[in-house]
């Protein structure tokens, strides 16, 4: 990712004991601002787990976010609306067992991390499956 571009938050920060949801207001105000670049905003699966269990739409929490002066603000508005927090709670606390796949991945992406030549080589090949991967991924998501 070009150094140009900021980096949202890590994935292992947590907003009142909730990780991804500081990650997902940070590319929410990333696109407000015209700088995703690479990210998505919702589109990823793990965006999607997130959102579905807050029980609000990607448009929606853009807008949240929009209207919030801070973290605070956004996670206050999330609870007015009668999000299903436990839910989302439990989410969280499995967050780092279903989602160790693409943990490393993020994190030498992001640059949180720098990668050993032979993780290096590893990146490399991902990111050329990565795309037809997510793409398998959302259509068994939606499969019965």
């Amino acid at each position: 990712m070009p150094t140009t571009n900021p980096v949202p938050r890590r994935w292992n920060v947590e907003l009142d004991g909730i990780r991804w949801l500081p990650r997902l207001i940070d590319k929410a105000r990333m696109r407000e601002a015209g700088a995703l670049g690479a990210y998505l905003l919702g589109h990823s699966p793990v965006d999607a787990a997130f959102l579905l269990r807050a029980g609000i739409s990607t448009e929606a929490f853009a807008a949240l976010v929009t209207d919030s002066p801070n973290d605070e603000a956004v996670l206050a508005a999330l609870r007015a609306r009668g999000w299903d927090e436990a839910r989302v709670r439990r989410w969280s606390e499995r967050f780092p067992q279903t989602y160790w796949y693409f943990i490393p991945l993020w994190d030498v992406d992001d640059g949180y991390v720098q990668p050993s030549p032979m993780a290096r080589m590893g990146v490399a090949v991902f990111r050329r499956i990565e795309e037809p991967l997510m793409s398998l991924v959302r259509v068994l998501r939606r499969a019965p």
